[in-house]
């Protein structure tokens, strides 16, 4: 198991003293500013802590001030979690501030899930019936639109060159891009990063944490993003499928290329995100080597765009 490395004390210090100020800016969190902060480990790129005040557990994350250029919008993260948190769907929300680079959201108590249960045929069907529930809701203006597309042109400028063997994924990818492109249902919300440690059951409920890559967008890249990160078999694959239903038109069709270009975009994450965080730069080498193998194992079915 690959491990985070354990971020430098001077930058954990300097991170609690702002987000504390953070806290302190605002009458609904203020109280916050001045109890002790559990650090949450595990993150990638966020500071993340576990709060309590009166009795009242919260999640506190500040997030890095160049977070947009990974493709994160937090004011339309704001709009999204307030959404998912009426329906239901995700932990209800203290405060959202992108100018703070600040979120805090009750603490949800519960079983975050293990790859072996997120895989599980039963927990499979709740996880679908959850994202049919996220799918079928309105799409509030000030959610904003993410494109998978616009993400994987982006990401390749900030990896810059390739070298040859990865020219011919970039050419794959826009293969992929012109299929989906051309066949891609109605937008919807959605989350866009349902790995197993985003999923969390507190017995009664399934939660979905950490939103800040959703937005309204293509289901498909949504049912990608549980698929690609479980490492699904095509049995869970057809368990998540049958659990979901027909969902808005063309969810499924084009579900494995989609499949393929959300692990190129991973890819391309996890290549250019030492710019940002590079403390984490051998972990994310390690990554995206294994991704790369994916990617090149699973290529011929991505050009058959089925």
């Amino acid at each position: 198991m690959v491990r985070l490395p354990e971020e430098p004390l001077p930058l954990a210090v300097a991170a609690e003293r702002e987000v504390r100020q953070a806290l302190a800016a605002d009458t609904r969190t203020e109280a916050l500013a001045s109890v002790p902060l559990t650090v949450c480990p595990g993150g990638l790129s966020n500071h993340a802590w576990l709060a309590q005040s009166e009795g009242v557990r919260y999640f506190v994350r500040l997030s890095p001030a160049d977070s947009a250029r990974l493709g994160v919008d937090r004011d339309g993260e704001c709009a999204l979690l307030r959404a998912a948190s009426s329906a239901g769907l995700a932990p209800a929300v203290l405060r959202c501030d992108p100018a703070r680079r600040l979120l805090v959201t009750r603490y949800v108590e519960g079983t975050t899930w293990s790859r072996e249960e997120a895989g599980r045929p039963g927990n499979i069907a709740r996880l679908a019936r959850s994202l049919r529930l996220l799918h079928d809701l309105p799409i509030d203006p000030q959610v904003g639109h993410v494109d998978f597309f616009a993400q994987a042109r982006r990401l390749e400028a900030q990896c810059g060159p390739l070298a040859p063997p990865e020219r011919q994924l970039r050419a794959q990818a826009a293969a992929a891009i012109e299929s989906l492109d051309a066949t891609a249902p109605p937008l919807t919300l959605c989350h866009n990063d349902l790995h197993h440690l985003n999923l969390i059951d507190d017995g009664a409920r399934l939660w979905i944490v950490d939103w800040e890559y959703g937005g309204a967008g293509d289901p498909r890249f949504d049912l990608a993003s549980f698929l690609c990160q479980q490492q699904a078999s095509a049995e869970a694959r057809r368990g998540l499928l049958d659990a979901y239903g027909d969902g808005p038109a063309g969810t499924v069709g084009g579900l494995e290329a989609a499949c393929w270009l959300f692990d190129y975009v991973q890819w391309l994450w996890y290549r250019a995100s030492p710019q940002v965080n590079p403390a984490a730069g051998a972990l994310y080498a390690v990554r995206a080597q294994a991704l790369l193998e994916t990617l090149r194992a699973a290529s011929p079915r991505a050009l058959a765009l089925q």
